[in-house]
Order: C-alpha cells, then sequence, then structure tokens
C-alpha cells in the first residue's frame, strides 16, 4: 500500500518539484555530513583537549613535587661505568673515593652514593634518629617514596616532608614557611633556595635528642596545617644492617665514575698491576665499629649476655678491640668480634668443663686472654643459654648474687667518640720517648755544674771581702803606728 502510494504520489508531482526536493534532500545530507566531520575532528579534538587544560596545574603541581635535580655532569676526566661482578673495592665506606681492583687492573673511582646506601653504611646513632621519626611520620598516615638522594613523605599529590643525608649528619625538610620561626627555639635552615626544596623549605639537622623532639613539635605543625590527626601505632624498627660497598654497588644503589690521573693516560692506569693488594672492605680495628656494622642477631645476643652481666655486678671498660668486664681491679670477661662472629671470653678454667656440652676454646696462650681464657662463640641462641650458664656457675664460684632487672637494649651504638680516643692514646703510648737516659741525665749533669760554679764563685767572694778586711786592718795599724 505505502509502495503505490508513494509511486502515485511521485507520479503526480512534476519535474519542478522533484528537483526541489532532490535539492533539499541534498542540503540535509550535506548538513549531516558537516555535522560528523566537526564531531570527528573538531569536537573530539576539543573534548581530549580540555582533560589536559584541567589537569594541568594538577600536574605542574605533581613535577614540582617529584622534581629531582637534574642530573649531574660528569666531571672532566670522569667516565660512568658498571663493574664486573668479580671487582673488589678499596675504601673505608665512608670516603667519596676508592680503588676498583678487576684481576690485575686497580681503577681509581668516586663514589655516588643513593640515600638508601648512605642509610645502610651510616652510625646506629643517626640510624636511631631516623628510625623514632619515620614513626612519628607514620603515625599520620604519611606515605613514603625514595628517590636516589631523598626519601620523601606525601599524602595525595602534596610533599609534606622529605629526609636526605649530607656527610654523617641527617637532615628533615618539612612544608613549613621557615618566617613563621624566626625567633623561636627552633634550630633551622631556610632551603627554599634549592628547587627541590621549594616545597619543603625548613630544613633541620638532627644531631640529638633534642633535636628528635623538635622535629616532632614540627612534623605536628606540619599536620596541623593539612588537618591530619595521630594515631597511636606500635613502633617499628627501621635501622637497615650494615653493608659493604661492593654489594651495595651490586644492587646498584651506589654508581660508580672513573677519576682519571692528569699525569698518566687511561692505558696507563689500566696497566697498572694491582695482584699483591688485599680485598677491600675491611673489617675494622676497634670493637665499637665492629659492633655497629654487625648483623642484627649479633647485636641481639650481645644485648642478651650484657644485661646478664650487668646483673651480677660487673662494670664495663672499653678498649680498642675488647669491651671488658670487671668488678674491683679484676677482670672477669670480655667481648671480641672476630670477622662476623662475636665471641665472649670468660675468667673460667678451660680444662673443667672438658667433656661436657659446652663448645668452647682455650685461649690461655694468647697474652690478653691469658685471665680469661674460656672463650665461647655467640653463634646461636643455645651459644648464648651456656654462656649464661657458666656465668652463673662463675658467680657460684665467687658468691655474687644475681640481681633482677630490666631488660635494656644494647643492640646500637649511640656514641663512637670513645675509640678515637683510646686509639689516639694507644698512639700516643707507642711514639718513642724524644730523649734517651743519658738525655735526661744531661740537665742534672749541667744544674749540678752551675751549682759548683755558682758555690766556688761565692766562696771566692768571700774570700775577697776577707782579704780586703786583712788590708784595712793592716792599713790601720800601719797609721797608727
Amino acid at each position: 500500500m505505502t509502495a503505490a502510494a508513494t509511486n502515485l504520489l511521485c507520479s503526480e508531482w512534476g519535474v519542478p518539484v522533484k528537483v526541489v526536493l532532490i535539492v533539499i534532500i541534498s542540503i540535509v545530507l550535506l548538513e549531516v555530513a558537516a555535522l560528523l566531520v566537526w564531531e570527528l575532528f573538531f569536537a573530539h579534538g576539543r573534548s581530549t583537549r580540555r582533560p589536559v587544560q584541567a589537569d594541568a596545574p594538577i600536574q605542574e603541581a605533581a613535577a614540582a613535587v617529584d622534581e629531582e635535580p637534574p642530573e649531574e655532569e660528569e666531571p672532566a676526566g670522569e667516565h660512568a661505568f658498571e663493574p664486573d661482578e668479580a671487582a673488589t673495592f678499596e675504601d673505608d665506606d665512608e670516603a667519596d673515593s676508592g680503588t676498583m681492583i678487576v684481576g690485575d687492573t686497580r681503577v681509581k673511582v668516586r663514589y655516588d652514593r643513593s640515600f638508601t646506601a648512605t642509610l645502610i653504611q651510616a652510625e646506629d646513632l643517626l640510624k636511631g634518629f631516623y628510625s623514632e621519626l619515620r614513626n612519628e611520620l607514620l603515625c599520620y598516615k604519611f606515605k613514603q617514596r625514595m628517590s636516589w638522594s631523598n626519601e620523601s613523605w606525601y599524602i595525595g599529590r602534596k610533599t609534606y616532608a622529605k629526609f636526605a643525608i649530607r656527610g654523617k649528619t641527617l637532615s628533615l625538610y618539612l612544608a613549613l614557611d621557615p618566617k613563621a620561626f624566626e625567633g623561636t627555639k627552633y634550630n633551622y635552615r631556610n632551603a627554599s633556595g634549592t628547587a627541590k626544596y621549594r616545597d619543603v623549605p625548613m630544613c633541620l639537622k638532627i644531631r640529638s635528642d633534642r633535636g628528635v623532639r623538635w622535629a616532632k613539635e614540627l612534623i605536628m605543625a606540619v599536620a596541623a596545617k593539612g588537618d591530619l590527626k595521630r594515631e597511636n601505632l606500635p613502633k617499628e624498627n627501621f635501622r637497615p644492617d650494615y653493608r659493604d660497598t661492593k654489594s651495595l654497588v651490586q644492587e646498584k644503589l651506589i654508581k660508580l665514575h672513573y677519576i682519571a690521573s692528569p699525569d698518566k693516560s687511561q692505558q696507563d692506569l689500566e696497566r697498572a698491576a694491582a695482584a699483591s693488594l688485599k680485598v677491600q672492605d675491611q673489617t675494622p680495628r676497634d670493637f665499637i665499629t665492629r659492633l655497629m656494622r654487625a648483623d642484627s642477631e649479633t647485636k641481639a645476643r650481645y644485648s642478651a649476655i650484657k644485661n646478664e652481666l650487668l646483673r651480677y655486678g660487673m662494670k664495663p671498660r672499653m678498649s680498642q678491640g675488647n669491651e671488658s668486664w670487671y668488678i674491683g681491679r679484676t677482670t672477669y670477661a670480655k667481648f671480641a668480634i672476630r670477622g662476623k662472629t662475636l665471641s665472649l671470653y670468660m675468667a673460667l678454667d678451660p680444662k673443667e668443663f672438658e667433656g661436657t656440652k659446652y663448645n668452647f676454646r682455650n685461649a690461655a696462650d694468647v697474652g690478653k686472654y691469658e685471665t680469661v681464657p674460656m672463650r665461647v662463640n655467640l653463634k646461636s641462641e643455645r651459644a648464648v643459654k651456656w654462656v649464661k650458664e657458666l656465668l652463673a656457675h662463675l658467680a657460684e664460684k665467687k658468691g655474687w648474687e644475681r640481681i633482677e632487672r630490666v631488660e635494656e637494649d644494647f643492640r646500637y651504638v649511640e656514641k663512637k667518640a670513645k675509640p678515637a680516643e683510646l686509639e689516639k692514646r694507644a698512639t700516643k703510648s707507642t711514639k718513642p720517648r724524644a730523649k734517651s737516659a743519658s738525655s735526661t741525665r744531661k740537665p742534672k749533669t749541667v744544674k749540678a755544674d752551675t751549682a759548683v760554679k755558682e758555690k766556688a764563685a761565692q766562696d771566692g767572694a768571700k774570700d775577697g771581702a776577707q782579704g780586703e778586711e786583712k788590708d784595712s786592718e793592716k792599713g790601720e795599724e800601719n797609721e797608727n803606728k
């Protein structure tokens, strides 16, 4: 029906009407095509651009938050490279340069340490400050992000704090206006001139417990600006165990740069023979540094035994290579670390315990351990248990009483000044005397000679005076005559 009606209408329309209809339909089709083209190209392009414009400030802010200092250009004569796994290193784990040895080739290098590597090789005191402040930041639900030279703490897209380590000092940068705290008790530095600290310009150097306390107060001020509430969370231990330079280089936490010598060519340096040089990352000599670089299990065993020694009233005394424990003038125990093993020497006769369950060594042939010959290596919890039993046996022999006391945490060395002083004393004591025995007698001889001369002069003066008196008496007698 519809087709028939359409054919009937079309048959009745004239040519002019059909031309008008065709023109109208063509115009409608052109408009539809134009709208499609607009939608595909112009409207779609505008819609894709709009989110970019809306998010541009956010992305710029994020870029400012994540802004890191531009990569340093390699100084003249330096070349970055990756070492072979067989390489060994000569350094003291604190200097900025050292020597890498590959086979018979010795290469001088400069170390570029990351924040993580610097923290791993830092002293226990710095690690303790870091752990305390990190626990405080976590109480405000801040999140952590690690870069090469900093550890940033943020919420959303805003950074509130940054950690950095310069030399042996831990620094905390906070999102506070330094001018607002002028004239207050806080000791800080304005770091707004540095690009990557522009958002966290208030720099605090954490060097003491008071610095930690001030940092916590200012973290609270930062949180108050962001309307953040503090939650009491259990504290965790964020002190990383010490690791040597070679392992950190292999994990790419330390970058190496080859240092060329001005008076030698690169070929000459590469041909330098170093087969006889020792493998570095050597164990330090002093006991405190060895303890700081020990793993967490060794430190825990040391803390357990130290608490036990204190319960028997012993007192500690630190020397270069040992920690001695004494009562009065008698030493009853000594700690020592050889390699990675912690040992305790006790004033017990090893022959008395032969054939028992205890695993020990007789160190009576070593001079400084003659009075404490029984050596037990603390490699396990069972060894800690044995040492406690042996200390109880020693206390029973000496008639000591065991006093109950609260267990303290001695795993971490808080001060490292004493071993340096001890080393200084040791170098002084080993220096030869400037004056020999003959030279010391010489001043006495000189003094004796001068005394003799003075006495002779005095006697001569007396004789002269007596002679003058006699002459004057003779003169008077002649005048009288």
